[in-house]
């Protein structure tokens, strides 16, 4: 059975990312977010190979782990490719996945774009932060199911969100 945040409307959405902004970003910061996002899925998910990935707006990474051996280059590539819709379209794979959805149409019919090279799959969710207007970063969650995906990267985030 679907989770529930598929039947989110856009703008409710919207707003569950919307007031995830940071006072301030920096290196020091994407390490913390990213250990405690490691920490949080080796005790949520304790069985689950969860790949952890942190970079700027510019696509140096921060942070990147796997929390089990048996992660795979492919959760690199899943994370790549969510990272390359949320730095097109400065919202989260996941909305952009729920508005194609919603319209019934594939990214390609959509978007003239590839999925080959991009992935409208929850996981991928903007770094903001108050001062700035765009996003600055990204923080990446690969492994779970996309809502799952997407649900724990907007936890992670809330926890240094004020």
């Amino acid at each position: 059975m679907p989770h529930e945040i598929y039947n989110y409307t856009l703008e409710q959405l919207d707003e569950l990312e919307d007031h995830l902004k940071l006072e301030e970003f920096n290196f020091d910061i994407a390490w913390k977010i990213g250990t405690y996002a490691r920490e949080q899925a080796i005790k949520k998910f304790p069985t689950k190979a969860i790949v952890i990935d942190i970079a700027l707006a510019s696509r140096q990474i921060l942070f990147h782990t796997a929390t089990r051996a048996s992660a795979t280059i492919d959760n690199d590539k899943w994370v790549e490719r969510k990272v390359n819709v949320v730095s097109r379209f400065g919202k989260s794979s996941f909305f952009i996945g729920q508005k194609l959805r919603l319209k019934g149409k594939s990214i390609e019919d959509a978007l003239l774009i590839s999925s080959l090279e991009y992935a409208t799959h929850g996981g991928c969710v903007p770094i903001r932060v108050k001062s700035v207007d765009s996003v600055i970063g990204f923080l990446t969650i690969s492994g779970l199911a996309q809502e799952e995906d997407h649900l724990f990267a907007l936890e992670i985030l809330k926890h240094f969100s004020s």
